[in-house]
């Protein structure tokens, strides 16, 4: 009788055993599938302001020449993680750090050599207090150095060194990266090679579908 009740419970215990390896074997499966499947996208936008700088009667400082469009200047595309984005339309950011994949490549359609261009967006979730996030050609000695010629065109990105770190930390401050998926064009600086500097929240646009609303005089 004890042989027969031991030969039992060995049956009954291995039994057990081969349903908990099983088990076993389908979690792991589903861990190996949710470590392996990509990381969940949102859709992000970088949009004009409602109420562009230069429509809205402002005065500046004399170092300063307020347009309410830049027209020497032109955007002639928008990339995201080095894909095309249009103005105003939702795109598909691959990971929380988008706004640090941003390029913008602008034209220089006057006759003047440019010394540099500067676009700022500022993020609507942290407004008020958001922080400047810059894309510029020409903050670099070298490229300040180079300048602009006429007819060139040049590609704005996010200064270098510690500078998308302050983002990142100004960002925390209120909420999470990834709350953050919009961002405004707030103003643009292009630096002429004499006089003051031009200022204005619209600049012209190579494409006619995305054109920044300035209060037309």
């Amino acid at each position: 009788m004890r042989a027969q009740e031991a030969q039992k419970f060995s049956l009954s215990f291995c039994r057990l055993l081969c349903l908990f390896v099983a088990e076993l074997t389908v979690l792991a499966s589903v861990v190996i599938a949710i470590a392996a499947s990509p990381p969940q996208t949102q859709n992000k936008t970088i949009e004009w302001s409602k109420s562009p700088v230069g429509s809205n009667r402002e005065t500046v400082a004399p170092s300063l020449q307020l347009f309410r469009q830049i027209d020497d200047v032109q955007i002639e595309q928008i990339l995201a993680d080095g894909k095309p984005v249009n103005i105003g339309e939702p795109f598909v950011g691959r990971d929380d750090n988008w706004l640090k994949t941003i390029t913008i490549r602008v034209k220089n359609l006057s006759y003047q050599h440019l010394k540099t261009v500067q676009l700022t967006l500022i993020l609507p979730k942290l407004y008020p207090g958001s922080p400047q996030v810059i894309y510029c050609y020409g903050c670099a000695k070298d490229e300040r150095e180079k300048g602009i010629g006429p007819g060139e065109t040049v590609e704005l990105k996010m200064p270098g060194g510690d500078f998308y770190n302050f983002v990142v930390a100004r960002v925390a401050e209120k909420t999470s990266l990834s709350e953050i998926n919009k961002a405004e064009i707030s103003h643009m600086y292009v630096t002429p090679p004499s006089g003051p500097t031009w200022y204005s929240g619209c600049v012209k646009t190579a494409n006619p579908n995305t054109p920044c609303p300035y209060l037309k005089p």
